[in-house]
């Protein structure tokens, strides 16, 4: 159903049909998922906010597999100050920088999330909760 109204709806319509489609192919086949999410995120008729949002969704479904560097290259444009998912991309990235063992980019992305006055009190909590682990495990 989604796949229909991504090809038949009105273009607002169409780009969410695609990130729903995505989402539900998810479960199934996150693969398949990346790659609609990364078609979407070089549509640059859809604009930067859309598309940092495909950028993201496939980011998430890529931190438990893919190569840290991998997911920096992805991720990383969209920490910019300027960027409206810049608090969610940091936190994703601190996740993937403690899932591969590297200490220094977990300090970077913890570092920039308490940095920044407007990171949400949730990804703080998170950001903590994570360099709690850290220190409780020793894992470095």
């Amino acid at each position: 159903a989604f796949a229909k109204v991504a090809t038949e709806g009105t273009p607002a319509y169409k780009v969410l049909a695609r990130m729903r489609e995505a989402n539900e192919i998810a479960s199934r086949d996150p693969n398949a998922a990346v790659a609609i999410y990364d078609q979407l995120a070089r549509d640059g008729s859809l604009g930067p906010t859309f598309q940092d949002l495909a950028t993201l969704r496939a980011g998430y479904l890529l931190v438990d597999t893919a190569p840290f560097a991998d997911l920096s290259k992805r991720l990383e444009p969209l920490t910019a100050a300027d960027r409206p998912f810049r608090h969610s991309a940091r936190a994703l990235l601190a996740l993937a920088a403690w899932k591969a063992n590297d200490a220094a980019a977990l300090k970077k992305w913890s570092d920039m999330i308490a940095a920044d006055v407007e990171t949400p009190n949730g990804t703080r909590g998170q950001i903590e909760m994570l360099n709690a682990l850290t220190a409780s495990s020793g894992k470095s």
